[in-house]
């Protein structure tokens, strides 16, 4: 526990608050995670001070009859030290979307997770069926068996693939992440209280991104006003149960649950690879268009599928992407496009169009567009 002396004495109610050094990396780590999103997240698939943070905690804590000098040091150790991890969560999505995607209509899919190791060493393992992800420290796999074909992303943070769930890979984090979210002044929420022999820790936030387009509000717990649930235990300080619940309107939809949640079990290789599916790089994105709004951007990707038009499409979609889409878009005309918006906390800018398909039928859907490091456009979903 001498690790987190300086943590223990931050929140006692004395005069002189500080934070360890430790703690304010991991808060500017998290902070900068924020700040750089990354663009392969989305292709084909005035704030406080630490000071006031640890005043803010001791408020919280202290009314519940908790002991602020030790709890979060105690539960956050416990968990560091937790071994391998194995728990079913169950989340309202489809089995084939990303990993960040929610819908509070959808039922309820089962993400079978393993993780393993520390920080320096962590592997991991998230199945949902139609999409599968393995990662450690500098790769991560990601693949949908349906299509026989992933992504190997290397230096990619794992929050940008998988969302919330990263927080679950290393459950002391937890409490770590949500202290950090306390810096942001953005209106959330904290409350701990000890029920029998369970600490409850409740955290009811607001959607995080630019909402003036509702497109993506409730499409991830991030871009959703949600209440968070912890239930960890009083004496071993480890996560026993988590659910997420997405408020819209008057209503109240649990969109995550953990329903099973074991520590310490013997595992496989969990990052194996499968033999029959074809891995593409992502180190070098396509090309890009240059030099055309949005809108004139949309046009001539999708103009490009009348004749399915290579020399268009790769510049913007990696060719073996776009033999995807090719079944269905091939002989595809535009009807129209309208104007771009933005939506959330992604880095993409929409724009709506219409297609009449080659059976007659008509799509109506946002592509979804985003700007590589030299400013050239790629399209990174909605088709």
């Amino acid at each position: 526990m001498e690790d987190y002396k300086d943590i223990r004495e931050s929140l006692m109610p004395r005069r002189d608050i500080k934070a360890s050094d430790e703690l304010r990396h991991r808060v500017r780590l998290a902070l900068d995670r924020d700040r750089a999103k990354h663009i392969r997240r989305t292709w084909m698939w005035g704030s406080f001070s630490l000071g006031a943070v640890a005043a803010m905690l001791i408020f919280i804590l202290l009314p519940s009859g908790l002991s602020a000098r030790d709890i979060l040091a105690e539960a956050i150790e416990a968990l560091r030290n937790a071994g391998n991890i194995e728990m079913v969560v169950d989340i309202r999505t489809r089995p084939v979307e990303n990993f960040r995607y929610i819908d509070i209509h959808e039922d309820f899919v089962s993400h079978r997770i393993e993780a393993a190791g520390a920080d320096s060493t962590l592997r991991w393992r998230i199945d949902k069926g139609g999409r599968i992800a393995v990662g450690n420290r500098e790769d991560i796999y990601l693949w949908m068996p349906s299509l026989n074909l992933g992504m190997h992303l290397r230096h990619t943070d794992k929050e940008d693939v998988i969302g919330y769930l990263a927080n679950l890979l290393t459950p002391y984090r937890i409490l770590e992440t949500e202290l950090a979210g306390c810096t942001k002044d953005n209106g959330t929420e904290y409350k701990v209280t000890k029920l029998g022999n369970d600490i409850h820790l409740t955290v009811h936030a607001t959607p995080q991104g630019n909402f003036e387009n509702t497109y993506l509000l409730n499409t991830s717990i991030a871009e959703s006003e949600n209440i968070r649930r912890y239930v960890i235990d009083a004496e071993t300080k480890r996560l026993k149960r988590a659910t997420v619940s997405v408020l819209a309107g008057n209503r109240e939809t649990v969109v995550l649950k953990i329903s099973a949640l074991s520590y310490n079990q013997p595992q496989e290789d969990i990052c194996r690879l499968p033999d029959d599916i074809h891995f593409i790089e992502t180190e070098n994105l396509p090309t890009g268009i240059r030099g055309l709004s949005a809108e004139e951007t949309a046009a001539v990707v999708l103009n490009a599928f009348s004749n399915w038009d290579r020399s268009v499409l790769d510049m913007v979609l990696r060719p073996e992407i776009s033999d995807i889409y090719r079944n269905r878009f091939h002989g595809a005309k535009l009807v129209s496009v309208g104007s771009s918006f933005t939506s959330g906390s992604e880095n993409s800018t929409f724009v709506p169009y219409t297609l009449r398909l080659r059976d007659g039928s008509i799509q109506r859907h946002n592509i979804a567009l985003q700007k590589t490091d030299s400013a050239a456009w790629i399209v990174a979903g909605g088709l």
